[in-house]
């Protein structure tokens, strides 16, 4: 049985943030597309695709950390320790990307880790993104 991962970014999930919102969205559809690339790609190309995703997703992690910085958000140092728990996910990922597994394990591998991701991203944004609200300034707020 295959299982589609739909994208789960909605507008709901704006935090104010232009960029961050922007970036949260791209990265739920990509992580979305895992199915597609698994049907489409071969087990090399998939292997990219997916190295390429987890480094996406780090970015956006360090992107919204230094965001953060540059607004002094007071909760900065527990919100990289958040991060670190979706780091441990790429990471983990990516150690089994590193084996030389058959293309099945690597498309249940696509699967898994994306849907992991996807879930994660999402109740980051609802339970902690949208704490700092009140501290984007004006250079990030939506208008």
């Amino acid at each position: 049985m295959t299982t589609s991962l739909a994208s789960l970014w909605s507008p709901d999930l704006a935090v104010g943030s232009i960029a961050l919102d922007r970036r949260n969205r791209d990265v739920f559809e990509t992580l979305a597309a895992a199915s597609s690339r698994v049907a489409c790609l071969d087990a090399a190309d998939l292997k990219r695709w997916l190295r390429t995703t987890y480094t996406q997703f780090d970015t956006l992690l360090m992107e919204e950390e230094a965001e953060l910085a540059e607004i002094a958000y007071p909760e900065l140092v527990f919100h990289r320790k958040l991060h670190d728990q979706a780091r441990s996910i790429t990471r983990t990922a990516r150690m089994q990307l590193a084996r030389p597994d058959s293309a099945d394990v690597v498309a249940v591998l696509a699967r898994e880790s994306c849907a992991a991701l996807s879930f994660w991203l999402m109740r980051h944004v609802i339970d902690v993104d949208k704490l700092f609200f009140p501290y984007i300034d004006a250079r990030y707020r939506a208008a």
